[in-house]
């Protein structure tokens, strides 16, 4: 009998050994916790998926709670949706615990400046409230892929291993994100992808490939030439003048005087004046936050330099292990520099003291000796589909102010294409970073197709989108990818309720949800989700109604107000004066890009009354929603 017992025991064990593999089943399956990817989960939870949030990190926030915390964007007209959801919750915060009126209030911009550990408590909250199961420190492995044809390739499941016990687990899911800054599922899954940059002539931008400028100025000696060179990274320090608050940064381990040597050069030479300042004449800039705090970055362009300039190529490709030694040779450089600039006697002494009223903020990263979680990875891979965003998308449409119009919008751009360079200066131009630029465009429109993989039925990627290295130069922000972020979880969910692959979703029906979430497809300066003609102006500004509303040479542009750094006032004539009373001559140029079906309708509006412009355009909308 024991012999018996024990072989069917056998033959269980051989059994469980060699049937399927178990997986963890969920309806959506998001990897990485960076805003975009925690904006795409709560988006797929609200109607009513279940939702598996993964990150590799042990924080969840991405940037946004690891050190960036000055966001870049120009306007807040151009914020919108989740992204306006978090920094109303921002200040809701300050309000509560210091007062409507308060400096730190008033310190967070408009809630966009948030300290990070308040940062990580709202997204920690919105994922509460939204029911997304989340799982941190898990990195992936592999991915399994059923190839339904030679173009159509589906994610069945992928892998992670477990960093805390080294063991291996699996999820399925009906729809996989990857809103990781390095494209790690999609290329996981066998995504195609690049790294770097195009040469000159594949798409015809000006900014492509190898490339010195002034001023927004291309300067002769650049090549044009592809290379697969990324730009500089480096970590966003979160330091404090507070005494009471501030932890002076020691002399860090392995610390070598003589590699900061050549920093005494740009003092003496009178390159450098300053060590902290919010411009370039110092090196290390200095961007305002709540309670006496600053987020300190990169100086572009700058004598010396807070990123490592040309230390990061091996990043996007890299192992796990390639990108943690890459992260600990950027720690140690900025630790290193920053201990140099405040306690070297070859600095001089006047300059050495007013630096020394930096030291870190004490409340911040309390688990990880004060120091970001972060490593600003402003590029990385580039997950390729049949659409890619380039410079073009950021042009100025003919006869118009705005941007060339895409009626697929799902988000908006508002920023620069700014790299921060790839090489460091050589003997064409010591002064100039190779691979700097910085161009401000009009504010531009994101369309869906640039977040769908080539051949994927089922992976969308919002953060490392499909683009030329130029047009990702002007998506790479937080809010930007926050509104991707978003897009991509509704998209998600139509795909689910649809029984349908990501690119057979109605784009409509995307920007239709958006638009009631507050998301925007197109600039417009004046009309905010608040108002009652928010969805319609949205809606027939993607139809072009706007791009004529302002004539080219009756406008007179001027400088822009700067509010703080780089935030400004509104982008000019782009405003829709919806309480203005609608002249004939513009109702009847907006009936005439009507479809045909609807104009005999809107024309018999036009006579009964006479209208505003917000009134007319918001009956044509409900009009068209019944």
């Amino acid at each position: 009998m024991k012999v018996r017992l024990n072989y069917f025991l056998k033959i269980v064990i051989c059994l469980l050994l060699i049937s399927p593999k178990s997986y963890s089943q969920h309806d959506v399956l998001v990897y990485g916790a960076t805003p975009a990817g925690i904006f795409a989960a709560v988006n797929a939870a609200k109607s009513g998926n279940s939702v598996l949030l993964v990150e590799e990190y042990e924080h969840i926030g991405g940037l946004m709670t690891g050190g960036l915390s000055f966001s870049d964007f120009i306007s807040t007209e151009g914020l919108s949706g989740d992204f306006n959801d978090y920094r109303f919750r921002v200040m809701a915060y300050y309000q509560t615990k210091y007062g409507v009126n308060s400096k730190q209030v008033k310190d967070s911009y408009f809630g966009v400046n948030a300290e990070p550990h308040v940062t990580l408590q709202i997204f920690h909250g919105l994922l509460k409230e939204h029911q997304v199961k989340v799982l941190t420190r898990h990195v992936i492995v592999a991915s399994s892929v059923n190839k339904l044809s030679e173009e159509r390739h589906q994610i069945t499941s992928v892998s992670f291993k477990n960093l805390q016990n080294n063991k291996r687990v699996d999820f399925s899911a009906k729809v996989f994100i990857d809103a990781t800054y390095e494209g790690d599922l999609a290329v996981a899954a066998g995504a195609e992808y690049r790294i770097g940059r195009e040469d000159r002539t594949e798409f015809c931008e000006r900014f492509a490939g190898h490339i010195f400028t002034d001023k927004g100025q291309i300067l002769t000696g650049g090549t044009g030439q592809a290379d697969a060179k990324v730009q500089a990274y480096n970590f966003r320090i979160i330091m404090t003048d507070s005494a009471e608050n501030r932890i002076m940064i020691q002399k860090p381990d392995h610390y070598k005087r003589e590699d900061y040597l050549p920093i005494l050069e740009a003092f003496h030479s009178g390159k450098v004046s300053e060590i902290f300042t919010e411009d370039a004449t110092g090196i290390l800039r200095v961007q305002p936050l709540v309670n006496r705090k600053a987020d300190i970055n990169d100086i572009k362009n700058a004598a010396v330099r807070l990123s490592s300039l040309g230390r990061n190529y091996d990043y996007p490709n890299g192992t796990r292990e390639v990108r943690q030694r890459i992260i600990q040779e950027h720690k140690q450089h900025i630790l290193g520099m920053i201990y140099f600039l405040q306690n070297d006697e070859g600095i001089p002494l006047h300059i050495r003291q007013k630096a020394r009223v930096w030291g870190m903020a004490k409340d911040e990263f309390t688990d990880n000796d004060h120091f970001p979680y972060r490593l600003y990875i402003r590029e990385a891979r580039r997950i390729m589909g049949n659409e890619v965003f380039t410079e073009h998308n950021t042009y100025q449409a003919a006869n118009s102010i705005r941007s060339v119009l895409n009626t697929n919008s799902v988000a908006v751009g508002d920023y620069a294409l700014n790299c921060h360079g790839v090489s460091a200066p050589g003997p064409i131009y010591p002064d100039k970073t190779e691979g700097d630029f910085s161009f401000v465009p009009q504010p531009f429109q994101i369309p869906y197709g640039v977040m769908l993989p080539k051949h994927f039925t089922n992976l969308i990627v919002p953060v490392a989108i499909s683009s030329s290295h130029v047009g990702f130069c002007g998506i790479r922000l937080e809010p930007t990818w926050s509104s991707l972020g978003q897009a991509a979880g509704i998209a998600a969910s139509l795909s689910i309720r649809g029984k349908m692959t990501v690119d057979q979703v109605n784009i409509a029906d995307i920007q239709s949800i958006l638009l009631k979430r507050g998301g925007k497809l197109i600039y417009i300066s004046d009309v905010e989700a608040d108002s009652p003609y928010f969805e319609a102006t949205q809606y027939y500004g993607t139809k072009g109604f706007f791009h004529d509303l302002y004539h080219l040479h009756e406008m007179v542009l001027k400088p822009r107000v700067i509010h703080k750094l780089q935030y400004r006032d509104a982008s000019q004539y782009h405003d829709f004066q919806p309480n203005t009373v609608l002249t004939k001559t513009l109702a009847n140029s907006w009936i005439k890009q009507l479809p045909p079906t609807e104009r005999e309708d809107a024309q018999r509006k036009l006579s009964a009354k006479s209208w505003t412009r917000g009134e007319f355009l918001n009956e044509l909308y409900q009009n068209k929603m019944k």
